[in-house]
């Protein structure tokens, strides 16, 4: 049964439990989440939480769809400002970069095991990659690639976040690096040239 609310909670208050949340995911994994902790990190009483959230289960709804709109929707918002496909695409990796791994990664494991945060996770990463497709579509003026290049781009974050011999250094230079690739693909097409050729007669 909801708890009956005095007021209506602000923003900043539900705000700070939700960025407690992912600190927790990020710092102790999904295992710790739990009221306790997320009320330490947020360094706030009990009392707060509950009239930030009717229960745990509204907090935890709003803090994967928290996650979703401020950390993968609002980011891909910023980077459809960037007009050029090129620079586009060199701004996806520094997004790319700059996501919350560690939450993620506890993320990915929590969606093993609830089908909402399932569904959310799916629709994260089809949204993403649908975005860097869409950028490698505008560059390339072709599908098949930009389908293949983001799903590869995918690949390279996926694995990142779930798996165990992780490297920061590695995930740059394997982003950078398979930018470049597409980038020289881009240039070799564009050469003069490249087209097909003419059949001698």
């Amino acid at each position: 049964m909801a708890r009956e609310r005095r007021s209506t909670p602000s923003r900043y208050a539900r705000v700070r439990f939700l960025e407690a949340g992912l600190t927790v995911l990020a710092e102790d994994g999904y295992g710790a989440l739990k009221l306790a902790a997320v009320c330490t990190r947020a360094e706030a009483t009990t009392g707060s939480f509950y009239h930030a959230f009717d229960n745990w289960a509204e907090f935890t709804s709003a803090l994967v769809a928290y996650w979703r709109e401020e950390k993968s929707r609002r980011p891909i918002a910023e980077a459809r400002k960037v007009t050029d496909p090129r620079e586009r695409l060199t701004e996806l990796i520094r997004v790319g970069l700059s996501l919350p791994h560690d939450s993620e990664s506890a993320i990915r494991i929590w969606a093993a095991q609830d089908p909402e945060v399932h569904a959310h996770q799916e629709e994260v990463d089809r949204e993403r990659r649908d975005f860097i497709a869409e950028t490698y579509r505008e560059a390339m003026g072709e599908d098949t690639d930009a389908e293949r290049f983001a799903t590869v781009s995918m690949y390279l974050l996926v694995g990142y976040e779930s798996g165990t011999l992780r490297s920061f250094d590695a995930l740059d230079f394997g982003m950078r690096t398979f930018l470049a690739l597409a980038i020289g693909r881009l240039d070799d097409d564009a050469a003069p040239g490249s087209g097909p050729s003419t059949p001698e007669n």
